[in-house]
């Protein structure tokens, strides 16, 4: 019998909108075009029911069906997971990058111009990409916020995040492209060939007339700040830059990383950062107990008031008190 925790894992990923109770895990038929609850799919056994085609099966030919892949790759997949033979992964999925490796020779604006505006109200139902992009874009409440997809080429079945001031991709300097399925890498971003610039030198788009600013880790989070109107941007990991930093300095900085180990690390860094930049006044903001980043405490919120109103009891003043080892170090 197949680890629970792997069944979990996969149906939370590739079935966003759900319902839970016990070890029944209900959500949307793949089979039938309406957004009514009709599968049912047992987290113990992985075996499962779709009630409005009558169709039945195991756990391999739910992902067979899902992936629209052959049952002897869904096989193989789950070998990958149970057996950590990761050379499985970038194979088999019919949602996958059809090449890993950036193209050198293209320029930004050609990449952008094959890319076209995603919206969840008007999609081809029979496309297994478009449905998982709806998924995407309305289970984290951004339906509000201008995405984009494309068809083919090295960015194929991902939700692209553009990074422009205009919300018009043609504009855009950057761009991040979040896989649609659980297996293949999750983000795919513009080489620097690409760009002709790092990551690092990177913040997502802010307004630059406000005197503070939210820093999260990643683009969703900044998006969820910025559609209950807060100023944010992020740094694409949980790492300020020199650069990021010197951009920044003129503004009230409120660090807003993740609720994780890897949020708190970031905050020293970025701590350390500023000190040699010589601005030693900043705040932190942690999303609340039980929330693991900003879009989850967004999804809950049922107004923009509530939500501002716990961002700002989350605000409290970093501790200036430090070892002069720590910030020179």
């Amino acid at each position: 019998m197949l680890p629970s925790g792997v069944i979990k894992e996969y149906l939370h990923t590739k079935f966003p909108v759900n319902k839970v109770l016990g070890q029944e895990f209900t959500t949307n038929s793949i089979f039938a075009q309406d957004e009514k609850f009709h599968m049912s799919i047992n987290m113990d056994t992985g075996l499962w029911q779709d009630f409005k085609s009558q169709e039945t099966g195991n756990f391999p030919q739910l992902i067979a069906a899902v992936e629209q892949i052959p049952y002897d790759q869904a096989l193989s997949y789950l070998r990958s997971k149970l057996f950590d033979t990761p050379e499985h992964l970038f194979a088999i999925s019919s949602v996958r990058v059809e090449n890993q490796k950036p193209v050198s020779n293209q320029n930004l604006k050609k990449i952008v111009s094959s890319f076209s505006p995603f919206n969840p109200d008007d999609i081809n139902k029979e496309s297994l990409s478009d449905r998982l992009a709806r998924k995407f874009v309305l289970s984290r409440k951004l339906s509000k916020f201008t995405f984009y997809t494309s068809k083919s080429g090295r960015y194929a079945n991902r939700i692209i995040i553009p990074y422009t001031h205009t919300g018009r991709i043609s504009d855009s300097y950057y761009f991040q492209a979040r896989n649609l399925s659980v297996m293949g890498v999750k983000y795919l971003n513009p080489s620097r060939e690409v760009t002709g610039i790092k990551s690092s030198e990177i913040l997502f788009p802010y307004r630059q007339d406000c005197d503070y600013i939210f820093i999260t880790e990643g683009p969703i989070d900044a998006i969820s700040l910025q559609v209950n109107g807060i100023n944010a941007t992020c740094t694409q990991g949980s790492h300020l830059s020199h650069l990021q930093a010197e951009s920044l300095k003129d503004k009230q900085i409120i660090f807003a990383y993740d609720n994780d180990t890897a949020g708190a690390e970031g905050v020293k860094h970025a701590r350390r950062t500023l000190l040699r930049k010589n601005k030693n006044e900043f705040c932190a903001a942690c999303p609340p107990s039980g929330f693991k980043d900003w879009n989850d405490l967004h999804i809950e919120c049922s107004s923009q008031d509530e939500f501002i109103s716990k961002v700002r009891a989350s605000i409290r003043t970093v501790d200036f008190e430090y070892d002069i080892t720590e910030a020179l170090g």
